[in-house]
């Protein structure tokens, strides 16, 4: 390990200890709620590709279940509970209204192909065919990774990649460049220095290797084989990440990943788009180099086994309902001797077209969704997390939906249909599930005047219905030794605004308002509180304490060490 990471770590842990051995605060810096987590200070200068096979990540996962799995709270959130911009994630739709075309148009640039190409290597990874190629009419001779559809599905992969794509850039993770193209077999040609990758070691990339992906790649009526295109920036590829522990080459990468909340609630989102293959191969990190700095950046890509492809052939019934090893489900099968059927398999085939594959929002339980196998940050996704992302996927409305899965350019409307309409009704389903999963109060401020206001982000998405009222009780909050003092009587509302009370204002720096939202269909929610802070303009919303930790300290303890590490007073 090197000696800035064993630095960066130490200083963590010992600012941690501080503030669970002095009990007291401040909750809050000067800098709280941060919007940006600025992990690039330390210069990467000795990064190096770290390489994952496939098969050992899986049997690690499945049977040795690597990281910490308590379900503690997310340690890199801010003080309002959301995740900051970070290197491996900025806020795009969670936070801001994006166009139609700013979705559609994902991490892309406006790039146009010929289908005249030039194989330069093989692809040496991943389970769908394909080879890297330089377009002849590009004349930045820039490289692309071209895969390609089964026979028997047209345009499933593809279209699964693009749309995949622009879904999780608009989550607001790390993509890479994706496009579709087309390429001509007649004018396919092989650079003399083409190589690829074989169990026997490097060697050239010969016609025979370009005869076999091609046999297995559907062909358009104009004889062409539609492609997706992905730009790879292979000069600064330092491989993957894992959903579990941290890079030792990286000594801006101090929180455990299974404790990151984008990875924690990147779970939702695979169970909306079905994307099973989410694992530790379909990751990238790339060195980024800015003012002469280095820093790694972390990306999730490989979308072709999302919705209802698994590249090469539909999804099985399986997919997303039980692991590849499930233990209890086989168990069950055996000692009932084949009498017990899980429920999956009872859901009737959806009938849908070829470019779809299998895709439906039957039997979709999004609780309950699970991808091939285990990982830590999945794991140890808790009710807040999965509100935070239920939040973001709430915010695709219908027509965001339609224009996305279009961008697969699928040739038969009734693939965009079918896809669109089953997207719809998982959102919805999550939806249901998990913005009542927690008391979802959220974005509440205070003017100067006093006057509360706050959302309800489960009525705002017509979910749950109406409730019956929210419980308000103030507070002077004195952010040095972390105590509340009660102001005035709990008041019921009806309504999502409402007056402070004049002597909670008076004379205070911090105040805070626990807000309890009465649900006949909800009981156990619990109570949410707010801090403000008086500024020279009026109030500042600080922060959003959700209740779900023993503790009132709790939240302190855990952004301490992220403002140790960012250079935070």
């Amino acid at each position: 390990m090197r000696f800035d990471k064993v630095i960066a770590g130490a200083l963590v842990a010992f600012l941690g200890l501080v503030a669970e051995t002095r009990g007291a605060g401040p909750r809050f810096y000067a800098d709280d709620p941060i919007a940006v987590d600025h992990d690039r200070l330390i210069d990467v200068t000795q990064a190096h590709k770290i390489d994952l096979d496939d098969y050992y990540d899986f049997l690690k996962n499945t049977f040795a279940a690597p990281g910490d799995h308590r379900k503690v709270h997310a340690v890199n959130v801010n003080t309002l509970d959301e995740v900051p911009d970070s290197s491996w994630f900025t806020n795009r739709i969670g936070v801001r209204a994006m166009s139609t075309r700013e979705l559609v148009r994902g991490p892309n640039r406006n790039v146009r192909f010929g289908s005249a190409w030039t194989v330069v290597r093989g692809k040496n990874r991943g389970f769908s065919p394909g080879f890297r190629a330089i377009d002849r009419s590009d004349r930045t001779t820039t490289v692309y990774q071209l895969e390609v559809d089964p026979p028997a599905h047209p345009e499933m992969q593809t279209g699964a990649e693009v749309v995949g794509t622009a879904f999780y850039h608009a989550f607001g993770y790390n993509t890479v460049e994706m496009y579709l193209a087309e390429v001509d077999p007649a004018q396919l040609q092989i650079a003399p220095r083409a190589w690829i990758k074989d169990a026997n070691g490097r060697r050239p990339f010969v016609q025979h290797d370009l005869d076999l992906i091609l046999k297995n790649a559907a062909r358009m009526p104009n004889g062409h084989v539609r492609v997706t295109a992905k730009l790879l920036d292979t000069d600064d590829d330092m491989g993957r990440f894992e959903y579990h522990g941290t890079r030792d080459d990286d000594p801006n990468d101090i929180y455990p990943h299974e404790h990151r909340r984008e990875l924690r609630g990147s779970r939702v989102f695979a169970a909306w788009l079905n994307h099973d293959d989410s694992r530790a191969l379909n990751t990238m990190v790339t060195r980024q180099r800015e003012r002469g700095r280095s820093h790694l950046q972390y990306h999730i890509v490989d979308f072709g086994s999302t919705l209802g492809s698994a590249t090469r052939f539909p999804n099985e019934a399986q997919e997303g309902h039980e692991y590849t090893l499930a233990r209890r489900p086989s168990l069950l099968t055996l000692f009932s001797f084949g009498f017990y059927v899980q429920p999956w398999l009872r859901l009737p085939d959806p009938a849908t077209p070829p470019a779809v594959g299998r895709f439906s929002a039957d039997g979709f339980d999004p609780a309950a969704w699970v991808a091939n196998y285990p990982k830590a940050a999945y794991d140890n996704m808790r009710a807040d997390d999965a509100f935070w992302a239920a939040r973001i996927v709430a915010r695709f409305s219908d027509e965001a939906i339609r224009a996305i899965v279009r961008s697969g350019q699928y040739s038969d409307p009734a693939a965009v249909a079918v896809l669109a309409d089953a997207i719809i009704k998982r959102r919805d389903r999550i939806k249901d599930v998990w913005l009542t999963a927690v008391n979802p109060i959220v974005n509440a401020t205070l003017s100067p005047a006093g006057e509360l206001r706050f959302e309800n982000a489960a009525a705002r998405f017509d979910v749950g219905g109406r409730p019956e009222g929210y419980a308000l009780r103030w507070s002077r909050f004195d952010n040095v030794t972390d105590t509340h003092t009660p102001v005035g009587d709990e008041v019921v509302v009806t309504d999502t605004r409402a007056f402070a009370p004049s002597g909670v204002l008076e004379g205070s720096d911090y105040v805070s308002v626990r807000i309890e939202t009465r649900h006949r269909r909800y009981p156990t929610w619990v109570p949410v509180r707010i801090y403000f802070r008086r500024t020279s303009d009026g109030w500042q919303t600080v922060g959003l304490d959700r209740g779900l930790d023993s503790g009132e300290t709790s939240a302190r303890r855990t952004n301490t060490p992220r403002h140790a590490a960012a250079g935070g007073s």
